[in-house]
C-alpha cells in the first residue's frame, strides 16, 4: 500500500504531524483496520461523520460505531490524498482534500474517489478530528465539472 500525502498549503508544525498521522490511519481505516483511524478522533458528544459508506453518526460511542462497521466493508488500497484546502486558527483547522484508492473485484482494478471535508481541534494541547464529511465522485459528477466549466470559460 502506497500514500502519496501532499499540499501547497504551509501550516502550523504540529498540524502538518497530526495530518500526515491522520493519512496513515485513513489509510488503515479504508483497508479494513479501524484503530489507527480511531486514535485520530475527539471522544466528545458533539463529534459527527457523514460517511461515504452508511449514513450519518453524532457522538463519539456512535461514530465508533461507524468506523468500526464501516471498516469491515472496506478493503480499498493505493490511497493518494490531494488536500485542496486548509484553513487554521489557533485551535481549530479545516482541510478539504480528493482521496483515491483502488482494489480488485471480480479480478479487474476498480476506482474510487472521495471529497472530503474534515474539522480538526487541539485538546489539551493535541490535534483531534471532530467532522468528516465523504462522498463519492461519480462519472456523472466528472461530466457536469467539465460542463461546467466549459460552460464558464465561453462566458469569459
Amino acid at each position: 500500500m502506497t500514500v502519496e500525502f501532499r499540499s501547497d498549503v504551509p501550516t502550523q508544525p504540529d498540524l502538518e504531524r497530526f495530518l500526515q498521522r491522520f493519512v496513515e490511519g485513513l489509510t488503515a481505516q479504508v483497508s479494513g483496520n479501524s484503530g489507527p483511524f480511531l486514535e485520530m478522533w475527539s471522544h466528545g458528544s458533539d463529534v459527527a461523520i457523514l460517511g461515504a459508506l452508511g449514513s450519518h453518526a453524532q457522538g463519539w460511542e456512535q461514530v465508533q460505531k461507524h468506523l468500526l462497521g464501516a471498516s469491515q466493508r472496506l478493503d480499498w488500497t493505493n490511497l493518494s490524498v490531494r488536500r485542496l484546502l486548509t484553513a487554521v486558527s489557533d485551535d481549530l483547522a479545516v482541510t478539504v482534500m480528493l482521496e483515491y484508492m483502488t482494489r480488485e473485484e471480480g479480478g479487474e482494478p476498480s476506482a474510487r474517489t472521495l471529497r472530503t471535508t474534515q474539522a480538526y481541534r487541539r485538546e489539551a494541547g493535541e490535534w483531534r478530528l471532530f467532522l468528516r464529511h465523504a462522498n463519492t465522485v461519480t462519472d456523472d459528477d466528472e461530466e457536469h465539472e467539465r460542463q461546467l466549466l466549459g460552460n464558464t470559460e465561453e462566458k469569459s
